[in-house]
């Protein structure tokens, strides 16, 4: 039942996070971080990816393979560079930002290393 919230969670944020990038940015709340935009893609990918590592590994009987984390990472990484061309062509006044899509990279990176040193607690 977990792995099926979790499986949906990562499904959501998928059809989530492209409607939250398409929208304007005079509509984006103003935060005084700096570079703010990019944490936000960073900490996203890395729950997606995070997210659906775990998923598979649960599923796989914790046996998560190097073909599976590179597949993941490349879909996730298109998908990053989907939401970029389309923040481009986009009427709203969006932009897109190739730090955006290494942020996205960097923060999918971090993910599958965080989850290769705790996997071993999910084995319970």
């Amino acid at each position: 039942m977990f792995v099926a919230v979790v499986y949906s969670c990562a499904v959501t944020a998928l059809f989530f996070l492209p409607t939250y990038l398409l929208v304007p940015n005079d509509k984006v709340s103003k935060i005084n971080i700096p570079h703010i935009d990019k944490w936000v893609h960073g900490i996203i990918f890395f729950v997606l990816i995070y997210l659906w590592q775990w998923y598979f590994y649960k599923h796989k009987k914790h046996n998560l393979s190097a073909v599976t984390i590179t597949v993941l990472l490349v879909i996730l990484m298109f998908y990053g560079i989907i939401i970029e061309v389309f923040q481009e062509l986009s009427p709203v006044s969006r932009s897109g930002d190739v730090f955006d899509f290494l942020a996205d990279l960097l923060g999918a990176l971090l993910g599958i290393l965080v989850f290769k040193m705790f996997k071993e607690k999910f084995h319970s």
